[in-house]
């Protein structure tokens, strides 16, 4: 198989960002001229590497390390570099430098894998804990920003049919203001694979359709009216809050939902392996 070094884009902040590294035989990525990086971006490059596995000859991914200092330093806290380990393995000695911050960013829940519910009532414990600790200013909103984080890693492990998927969550200031994102993302199926399964919804012909439904309450691929809640809960707390932004990856369909009631909806030409969210709640 014919080596596959992929150049990283200037930003790895959105799912689309991660579309360079979703083809075959992949052997090393170089993020050198990556200046920006954001969850949805980060967790949608976990579960892309988990979805390629290893090269065909069994060495590891190379990666070339982002030459920008404040990127690196965002790996190290949001725990990307360490995550990157089980796809790109290098030596202890070989740890990212401790960098400083010049970006505020606490981290809620690191990069993560999750793998079932214990995994998601652990890593909401954890998040729990963090935004008392860390965001005390903002304390009001804790239960609700966990609850949908624990909807949204659910849903993965429910639906995934892989094992569950990588999570992250934290808090950054960026130039518009200060920001909490959830990321979310998994190497499953797909939202469309898995509405099939319901004989009420096997005519779904496309991955937009099939997200639009998914966030409709009580729409599930195991026929539960009591399930099939996850995602259209998250999604009604957007559109009640008009600053808030949830954005939806699935096979080769990216829907938009703003908290106007806006959604914008977005064909890709690279059919990405299984689901990723991102959740924006500006502060």
């Amino acid at each position: 198989m014919a080596e596959q070094i992929r150049i990283a884009p200037a930003e790895l902040n959105t799912v689309q960002d991660v579309d360079p590294f979703i083809a075959p035989g992949l052997t090393a990525m170089d993020f050198s001229a990556t200046a920006r990086t954001r969850p949805a971006g980060m967790v949608g490059l976990l579960a892309v590497l988990e979805g390629q596995g290893r090269p065909g000859d069994g060495r590891p991914i190379a990666l070339i390390p982002p030459q920008n200092r404040e990127v690196m330093a965002c790996w190290q806290a949001s725990g990307l570099w360490d995550a990157l380990r089980e796809f790109c393995p290098w030596p202890e000695t070989a740890a990212a430098p401790v960098l400083p911050q010049s970006r505020p960013l606490k981290p809620l829940v690191k990069c993560a894998r999750f793998r079932d519910e214990s995994d998601v009532d652990r890593l909401s414990v954890e998040m729990e804990d963090n935004f008392i600790t860390a965001l005390p200013r903002y304390a009001s909103l804790s239960g609700e920003c966990c609850g949908m984080f624990a909807e949204l890693t659910a849903n993965a492990v429910y639906h995934a049919d892989n094992g569950g998927g990588f999570a992250l969550a934290q808090y950054c200031e960026y130039a518009a203001g200060p920001a909490i994102e959830l990321a979310v993302a998994d190497a499953g199926i797909g939202i469309r694979k898995s509405l099939v399964k319901n004989p009420d919804f096997a005519g779904i012909d496309s991955d937009g359709a099939a997200i639009r439904l998914a966030i409709t309450e009580g729409v599930t691929s195991v026929g539960d009216k009591y399930r099939g809640l996850g995602l259209a809960y998250v999604s009604d707390n957007v559109r009640r809050q008009r600053d808030r932004t949830l954005a939806i990856r699935s096979g080769k369909s990216i829907i938009t939902l703003f908290g106007n009631g806006a959604i914008r909806e977005e064909t890709s030409q690279t059919d990405y392996p299984g689901t990723a969210i991102s959740l924006i709640i500006p502060l």
